[in-house]
């Protein structure tokens, strides 16, 4: 080939030539963001509340949603054979995308071996939670049943409903909601509106912003002309109020909900500036049966209550709140201070009737403290032949050495346990427990069962009289039962019984399996460790 010269000049302006365009090139790179520069690089919030339920080669998986400046795109799931508990460890199975969900059925696992695991959330451009979320783990077993058809459940799909409002003052109503919320950008106080429900009056909305005492942002403060004390209002949200996830509020009855206007000035303090002449909350004085299927409150002073009172007051047996009286109308006495309340048949025990919601005319709530009082229940008792007058007197010659006999004669009947309680163990085994009685009389405890409701129960199993808990077996998933639980003396008499009822879930529903953070298992906050390959 023959051999080409270049003369220094040329050489200078090539050598020239190149150097502009190489400068050109790194001068357009270094001021011009690449796609990279200008994306998002704030990594989502870790991932909060991680659960675990257990199956046959499976196990359901659960978390809160985590938040991002941006959005949330998907999780992922990492696991292992071995917890991790320092910065250098990592779980060693394949990392599962979950994609965008927050409750996740892992399939196709070992039985009889654990398996940990945790969760990270990442957004749109890859950046991924900086920490694992909290770690949970447990053991699948064939015992457990099988798992529910494959879950993959949305990360929000639910709207907010209206979950309370109060006046905080004469021109302030706090509206709480069942989840952090988004205002609409214009106009607002738009979205809610207020009408006297006597009247149909419209209450005007002047102002809304949101609490700034609640962190999680499901509480906002609307500003309103002056309410009228004592008077019920009814709230209702529009569908432009929206859940972080852009779930609309659906119309309805989710959207409404009932405050009583406040006599309370704007700015006052709720103890030092309650009008002098009433600064106390109603409390109850007393509460007693006035017949089988009635019953009175009586109250401090005058109350007002709901539009629909029976909603103001809850009755139960004591003890168990599950066995509860149908309210079926309350009145008030002209001066406010009795309520006379219709419910459903009495027994013969003691009952609990809990008052919420109900205020003075000056605006002024019932305390908590307040709100409760306990009566006997008027049971009607028909058809009962009492004994002769001689047959009385022939028991009570009879019984004269018996400690346990009152001074009828008449032999008492054994008091009934205390805290009467069941539990779900699993699928198929109910837990229930007791404090037993300390009498020296009771020599027996008789538990019964019933699957209808308690209308009937069957013949009854002894337990003795020292047993204060026991294991119930045999049972079926998805059905309730109402155990019954007596007390027997000596002379084969029985006590009333205390009642407590459970509803059973299905097959492989997993309750009484959830293992995990909440049993602070290997549960401490860790780094995530950057080195585990996805």
């Amino acid at each position: 080939m023959e051999n080409i010269s270049i003369s220094n000049e040329t050489k200078n302006k090539l050598l020239f030539y190149v150097a502009t365009v190489v400068l050109a090139l790194f001068l357009t790179v270094s001021v011009v963001p690449t796609a990279s520069a200008q994306g998002d690089i704030t990594p989502p919030d870790d991932v909060e509340n991680l659960q675990i339920e257990l199956y046959d080669g499976a196990v359901l998986l659960s978390w809160d949603v985590a938040t991002d400046d941006t959005e949330v795109t998907g999780y992922h799931i990492y696991s292992g054979p071995d917890a991790v508990t320092a910065e250098e460890g990592e779980y060693s199975y394949e990392v599962v995308d979950a994609e965008d969900v927050i409750e996740f059925l892992v399939e196709d696992l070992p039985n009889g071996e654990a398996i940990y695991f945790t969760v990270t959330a990442y957004d749109a451009d890859g950046n991924e939670s900086v920490n694992y979320s909290d770690e949970v783990y447990g053991t699948p077993e064939a015992d457990y049943g099988s798992a529910p058809e494959a879950v993959h459940m949305a990360a929000d799909e639910e709207p907010p409903t209206v979950a309370d409002t109060l006046a905080l003052d004469m021109e302030t109503v706090q509206v709480e909601f069942s989840e952090a919320i988004v205002l609409p950008p214009l106009s607002p106080e738009a979205a809610f509106n207020i009408i006297d429900n006597s009247t149909s009056e419209l209450l005007e909305v002047l102002s809304v912003e949101m609490d700034p005492d609640d962190v999680i942002g499901a509480t906002v403060l609307l500003t309103t002309p002056p309410q009228v004390g004592g008077t019920e209002y009814i709230l209702t949200a529009s569908i432009e109020i929206e859940d972080t996830a852009g779930n609309p509020i659906v119309s309805g009855t989710s959207d409404t909900a009932a405050f009583i206007g406040s006599t309370i000035e704007p700015g006052a303090d709720l103890i030092s500036d309650l009008p002098e002449d009433d600064f106390d909350a109603p409390t109850i004085i007393n509460a007693e049966s006035t017949g089988a299927t009635s019953m009175k409150v009586v109250f401090s002073e005058g109350v007002i209550l709901d539009s629909d009172a029976t909603q103001n007051f809850f009755i139960a047996e004591e003890g168990d709140a599950s066995m509860q009286l149908e309210i079926i109308s309350v009145e008030l006495d002209e001066t406010g201070t009795v309520a006379d309340i219709l419910t459903s048949d009495q027994a013969d025990v003691n009952y609990s009737v809990i008052v919420t919601g109900v205020i003075d005319e000056a605006g002024n709530e019932m305390s908590l403290l307040d709100n409760s009082a306990v009566f006997a229940g008027n049971m009607v008792i028909s058809d009962v032949e009492l004994p002769a007058e001689e047959d009385i007197d022939v028991l009570a010659a009879d019984d004269d050495d018996d400690d346990d006999d009152d001074d009828s004669g008449l032999a008492l009947t054994p008091e009934n346990v205390q805290n009467f309680v069941a539990a779900v163990v699993n699928d198929l085994v109910v837990k229930l427990t007791w404090n037993k009685v300390d009498d020296p009389s009771v020599i027996d405890q008789i538990l019964y069962k019933s699957t209808d409701g308690g209308s009937s129960y069957d013949a009854g199993t002894s337990l003795g009289a020292e047993r204060d808990e026991v294991d119930v077996t045999g049972l079926t998933p998805g059905t309730e039962y109402y155990f019954k639980l007596t007390t027997m003396n000596a002379d084969g008499i029985e006590s009333s019984g205390m009642i407590t009822s459970i509803m059973l879930p299905e097959t492989g529903a997993g309750v009484g399996l959830m293992i995990g953070a909440s049993l602070g298992l290997a549960a401490l906050r860790r780094r995530k460790n950057k080195q585990v390959s996805k």
